[in-house]
């Protein structure tokens, strides 16, 4: 008993280890095909951003360099016509203003001190405003001057209230054949209102925007999460007159790919691989099952003949682990058979198979061998005063009364053995020794070894 539950214990853990293979394979194949479609999903994913990225970048470009134009036109003109009336000045600006309303006014600046702004009105606190004695201004205002380019700065919160950016141009004008330094044509973004018309854009539900100056190292943050350019953000440069801007994207929940692979594991992945490790589990103890099926006596579920011989002739080869080789023939079963039926005496070869079992140690076999013959190995016998044991055990475990369908059976076996290597070197030798010494003791011990039974009388026996 002891060796068929160590068999059941071994292919139990066997099917584990099995099933924990096949289970941790298909994971593999699992993670590497899911990894591949996360990479997949994750570089269609920043695609999608970039495409998203640039859309919004290139309008922002392209809505702010619509501005700065005006900037040139008005430094032509005048620079050209340096005595133009005010109210064609004033009729121009309003042009400019009507046709684009990210323009938040035009401003003439002669000597870079502002004198004249379209419209006035709101505009006030800027007459008067000396560009290069302005400490913000200074140096933006002078590089205009030494460059005679138009030159951005802003986002800055201006004098006349709000967010602006402010697009300076120097003006030269030729007088007595000598080129003189005129002053500023300065045209003035609302900043707020650009962003305005993105907001729906850069409000992404699924994405985080930011927007930052990029200027000679200096960065300085004009909108949105700062933080990103420090993340595997999308940054897309947005070039303006002499200044740089970085447009960034990264999605709220991170890249695909940053978020931890073992994220996209569920509770319900964690349910089906369980599920299929089960079922390789099961697979593989069935399939075992069935291959010990074809050992097994179907009767009794010990070992049948065929694999009985195959352990023996497996122990034969190794001379340095000695064994016994046990026949056991029941006694008087045929009468037992014949007069009980076959029903009792099927239930008294899978009883006598059970107390055999019961008495085997760890590493001995048992085999019902044909009718009522046993054969049992008995691994690693010191002595013979332990095989004698055994076999007196075996006995006296065996004839204990067997109650079976109303009767009380007293059954009693012969049993005798042979030893190798010192008495046989083959299966054959074995068995013929074994059945000699088996049928010498049988005919030694008739009367005493006579199989004998009666009625139960549950009833008589309570008394």
């Amino acid at each position: 008993m002891i060796n068929i539950k160590n068999k059941k214990f071994k292919k139990d853990i066997f099917s584990i280890i099995i099933a924990m293979i096949f289970s941790l394979l298909i994971f593999y194949f699992f993670v590497v095909f899911q990894k591949e479609e996360i990479t997949s999903s994750s570089n269609l994913e920043r695609f999608n951003a970039l495409s998203k990225l640039t859309d919004i970048a290139n309008d922002l470009e392209r809505e702010i360099q619509s501005s700065i134009v005006y900037t040139d036109f008005f430094s032509i003109i005048i620079s050209y016509n340096p005595d133009i009336k005010p109210e064609i000045l004033e009729l121009y600006s309003s042009l400019a203003l009507k046709y684009n309303k990210n323009i938040k006014s035009v401003q003439f600046a002669p000597n870079a001190v502002i004198q004249t702004v379209y419209p006035l009105a709101g505009n006030e606190a800027a007459i008067g405003h000396d560009l290069l004695g302005d400490p913000a201004r200074v140096e933006l205002t002078q590089k205009a001057i030494d460059k005679r380019v138009v030159v951005l700065q802003g986002p800055v919160l201006a004098k006349q209230g709000g967010f602006l950016l402010f697009n300076r141009k120097a003006i030269f004008i030729e007088k007595n054949n000598v080129e003189q330094f005129w002053g500023l044509a300065v045209v003035a973004i609302d900043f707020d209102k650009i962003l305005e018309k993105y907001q729906t854009s850069l409000n992404d539900v699924n994405y985080l925007f930011s927007l930052r100056s990029n200027n000679e190292n200096v960065k300085e943050n004009l909108f949105g999460v700062v933080d990103i350019f420090d993340k595997k953000s999308i940054i897309k440069k947005i070039k303006l007159p002499e200044v740089t801007w970085e447009l960034a994207i990264y999605p709220k929940d991170g890249w695909k790919d940053e978020q931890g692979f073992f994220k996209y594991f569920n509770a319900f992945f964690y349910f089906i691989f369980f599920i299929i490790f089960l079922l390789l589990y099961l697979t593989v103890k069935n399939y075992l099952e069935k291959l010990d099926d074809l050992k097994l006596d179907t009767l009794t579920g010990t070992l049948n003949k065929k694999a009985i011989k195959k352990i023996v002739n497996r122990k034969l080869n190794n001379e340095s682990n000695p064994f016994y080789f046990l026949l056991i023939d029941v006694n008087d079963f045929k009468s037992i058979n014949d007069n009980l039926g076959h029903y009792v005496g099927d239930c008294v070869l899978i009883k006598i198979a059970s107390r055999i079992g019961q008495t085997l140690r760890l590493g001995d076999s048992i085999s019902r061998f044909g009718g009522d013959e046993y054969i049992v190995i008995l691994d690693n016998l010191k002595n013979d005063e332990l095989l004698d044991e055994i076999i007196k055990r075996m006995s006296r475990v065996i004839s204990k009364p067997i109650i079976v369908d109303g009767y009380s059976l007293n059954v009693t076996v012969s049993i005798g053995c042979a030893n190798y290597p010192s008495e046989a070197t083959s299966y054959n030798e074995l068995y013929k020794i074994a059945d000699k010494k088996m049928y010498e003791y049988k005919n030694k011990n008739k009367i005493k070894l006579k199989s004998t039974y009666e009625k139960y009388d549950e009833e008589r026996l309570n008394d």
